[in-house]
């Protein structure tokens, strides 16, 4: 996100794009039938991996569930080492790697997994889910493609696939995806707020009310349907109204950092700038690796004129998030306004790279300008 003067908070992206990725897979180690049929040293040798690999996984598997992810990983990275033609853990790294935003790690995860289980759906949903959020909406759905192939009539796969294509504009397409997972299941929750989303996008506000209504008949306490309403609502410029649903769906699910981070974002835009920091740190405290949350807080102190602290966000999310350019942007603006003024040259100047490598010829516009502004006032 480029800030230019005022910072506007980072927006949480939304949480359905999340629910694509599927949790690692429990896994048994049958070890026993090893034993039976080899000789004893053979056995021996057997059992002996099967419960260091094991043990590993589960231990990975432990710290995914609480969201401990760089340990998870750590811990298949070990499993990997022993069992290197296994695409589960290959899934399961990929889709901690998700949660960290390391998007370009992920897939070079699922290539391989695809590779060893090509007919295996899930992973190429998942691998679409982290190419869409690095902006390869294109690639993503044609992943998305080949999962459908396999799966024709998984009702997920449609949603996700209307959402990419709501990422590209195409909201009449995407439409076109819900419905057909509404015909599959005519209870998917997740269709109707998706399809509600895109309604909004095409002006048929109305419509995409009746779609929010229809998801809470269906499940009443689903706080995923609160923040995206509360979504259109926002953007409708009834933040007040929005606020209002991001405040219920923290009543609905308290120990769910991102609805926190959604009703962070309307207190900042209602000027609530220590409120929102409140809710930030809970979304950290929660889900400690959600770069946006130290984005969107660093802006906040930012607004508050605590420069120092933002830079320490700012800090943590380059640490997270090393590739990012608009990190390095916005923490350049914040060394400036406390006199680093080579540090915040410097920061920009990676931002600038970040950039070209990226291909983003708009930002790349934008840093230079602001690169120029820095030199002349040097």
């Amino acid at each position: 996100m480029i800030c230019t003067g005022q910072q506007t908070p980072f927006r949480p992206s939304e949480r359905t794009a999340m629910t694509t990725m599927q949790a690692p897979k429990k896994r048994f180690w049958e070890v026993a039938v090893a034993v039976a049929i080899l000789a004893a040293i053979v056995a021996a040798a057997v059992w002996t991996r099967n419960y260091d690999t094991g043990s590993l996984y589960n231990r990975g598997h432990a710290n995914f569930e609480r969201g401990r992810y760089l340990e998870a990983i750590a811990a298949y990275d070990q499993v990997l080492q022993l069992q290197p033609d296994d695409a589960h853990i290959y899934v399961n790294r990929g889709v901690a790697k998700m949660f960290l935003g390391r998007y370009p790690e992920a897939i070079a995860d699922y290539d391989p997994a695809l590779r060893l289980e090509p007919d295996d759906a899930n992973t190429y949903v998942n691998r679409a889910g982290a190419k869409s959020l690095q902006g390869q909406h294109r690639e993503a759905i044609a992943d998305y493609d080949q999962a459908l192939q396999l799966e024709p009539d998984t009702a997920y796969i449609y949603v996700d696939r209307g959402q990419t294509k709501s990422n590209l504009g195409q909201h009449r397409e995407a439409l076109a995806d819900y419905d057909q997972a509404l015909r599959l299941e005519p209870d998917n929750v997740n269709a109707y707020i998706a399809r509600g989303r895109a309604k909004s996008k095409l002006g048929e506000y109305e419509e995409a009310f009746a779609d929010f209504d229809q998801a809470l008949q269906l499940e009443p306490g689903n706080a995923h349907i609160y923040t995206s309403r509360g979504d259109v609502k926002f953007d409708l410029g009834q933040v007040e109204e929005a606020f209002a649903d991001y405040d219920q769906a923290v009543r609905l699910e308290p120990d769910n950092g991102y609805v926190y981070f959604a009703r962070a974002y309307a207190r900042a835009e209602l000027g609530q700038h220590k409120e929102a920091i409140f809710d930030y740190d809970q979304t950290l405290r929660l889900q400690p690796y959600v770069v946006g949350a130290y984005i969107s807080r660093a802006q906040a102190w930012s607004a508050l004129g605590q420069f120092q602290k933002a830079i320490a966000d700012y800090n943590q999310a380059v640490r997270l998030q090393p590739e990012d350019p608009h990190v390095y942007f916005n923490r350049g603006l914040a060394k400036a306004e406390i006199g680093l003024s080579q540090e915040a040259l410097a920061d920009l100047k990676t931002a600038l790279e970040l950039a070209q490598e990226a291909g983003d010829s708009d930002l790349m516009t934008f840093i230079e300008g602001k690169i120029e502004e820095f030199e002349q006032e040097e």
